[in-house]
C-alpha cells in the first residue's frame, strides 16, 4: 500500500524576502560624491535563490524624482512606492552578491527596488519598500577652494624642501 507523507509544518509559509538594509529605508542616503553602496537582507532563502537584480525606477526623463528635492529634512514623509519591474526600468545590478555599487549619477534623487532570482531568472521576491537615494554634488567653488588651498600646502612643501637641501 502507497503511503504518503509530509513534513511538519507550523502554519506559516516559507516564503523568501528581500529588503534594503533599515538605514537605507528610514531615510535617504546622501551621496555627496557621487556614489554610493545598497546592500539588502533576504530572509527564509533556498538553493533555489541564484541571483540579485537591483534597478532604478523609472520616474523622469532625467532618471530624477520629481516629488521635490530631499535635503534630508522632512525625509519621513516619504511614500513607499509599489512599483512592477518593466523594461523601460534601467538595471543597474544583476549578480549573486546582496551588495550594489552605483556611481556616475548626475544630482538627483534616485529610488532602487532590488529582487531576488532563481537560477531560470524567474522572479522570487521584490523589496517592498525602494531603497531613496539623493545625489548632491560638492558646490564648484568649494572644490575649486580646497584645489587651491591643496596647492598652497603643495608649494609650501617644495619650498622647505628646497631650503633645507641648500642649507
Amino acid at each position: 500500500m502507497p503511503v504518503a507523507g509530509q513534513e511538519p509544518s507550523d502554519g506559516f509559509d516559507s516564503t523568501i524576502s528581500v529588503a534594503f538594509q533599515p538605514s537605507l529605508l528610514e531615510k535617504p542616503l546622501i551621496a555627496r560624491e557621487g556614489y554610493f553602496q545598497l546592500t539588502w537582507d533576504v530572509t527564509n532563502a533556498s538553493e533555489s535563490l541564484d541571483s540579485f537584480r537591483v534597478y532604478e525606477l523609472d520616474s523622469g526623463d532625467d532618471g530624477t524624482v520629481r516629488s521635490g528635492s530631499l535635503d534630508g529634512q522632512g525625509a519621513e514623509t516619504l511614500e513607499p512606492l509599489v512599483v512592477t519591474a518593466n523594461p523601460a526600468q534601467r538595471v543597474v545590478y544583476e549578480g549573486t552578491l546582496p551588495i550594489a555599487f552605483v556611481s556616475g549619477l548626475p544630482d538627483g534623487t534616485y529610488r532602487y527596488h532590488v529582487e531576488a532570482l532563481n537560477a531560470e531568472g524567474e522572479l522570487l521576491a521584490r523589496s517592498d519598500m525602494p531603497a531613496t537615494v539623493q545625489v548632491l554634488h560638492w558646490p564648484v567653488w568649494q572644490a575649486l577652494v580646497l584645489l587651491v588651498i591643496g596647492a598652497l600646502v603643495f608649494l609650501a612643501v617644495v619650498v622647505v624642501i628646497v631650503q633645507g637641501t641648500r642649507a
